[in-house]
């Protein structure tokens, strides 16, 4: 990239940055009087507000709580214990332990979009080059021995080390080269 270029991100950047600024949703506060066997995982997508500027992320955090249930203590407070995880590269919105009537609740509040139960997806195969598109006969896969010698890596928090597939039974020693 040219210096001017780099301006120009540099500049667009800045001009998203400054786009928010930090004020809390005033919200219909939703009482939390849930068992735990009740509350379920949910995705929840919000809208962020067009006239508010987050300058950090936890600005947008402290935001997303508006959206949960309160506690029926004295505090009045959101329940962090609610949050599970505050997205803020892809997407807008959070996921969070609630029950069905907290999620109809959010839906009355101005910027929410969705909520969606978590769901757990299993693989549907472990080799298989048709899944990733890739063809016998010809191509960059036939052209490059098939990825012989290749070395893949993939890191995926939501894995466990413990799992059958990790024995490496069966598998050849790492090549030579190899420095992982």
């Amino acid at each position: 990239m040219n210096n001017s270029s780099m301006a120009s991100m540099l500049i667009l950047s800045l001009i998203c940055l400054f786009n928010f600024y930090p004020t809390m949703a005033q919200t219909e506060k939703i009482p939390l009087g849930n068992k735990p066997n009740t509350l379920k995982t949910y995705i929840v997508h919000v809208n962020l507000p067009e006239n508010r500027v987050f300058s950090r992320h936890e600005d947008v955090k402290n935001w997303y709580h508006s959206f949960l249930p309160t506690t029926t203590t004295t505090s009045n407070k959101p329940s962090s214990s609610h949050m599970v995880y505050s997205y803020h590269n892809v997407v807008n919105g959070f996921a969070a332990r609630l029950s069905a009537e907290e999620v109809k609740a959010m839906g009355k509040i101005e910027g929410f979009v969705s909520a969606r139960p978590q769901r757990v997806y299993s693989l549907h195969t472990t080799h298989s080059p048709s899944l990733l598109g890739l063809n016998l006969n010809f191509g960059a896969w036939k052209s490059s021995n098939y990825g012989k010698g290749v070395i893949v890596g993939l890191l995926d928090t939501g894995i466990t080390p413990y799992h059958p597939l990790f024995n490496n039974e069966g598998m050849m020693p790492p090549l030579a080269k190899w420095k992982g």
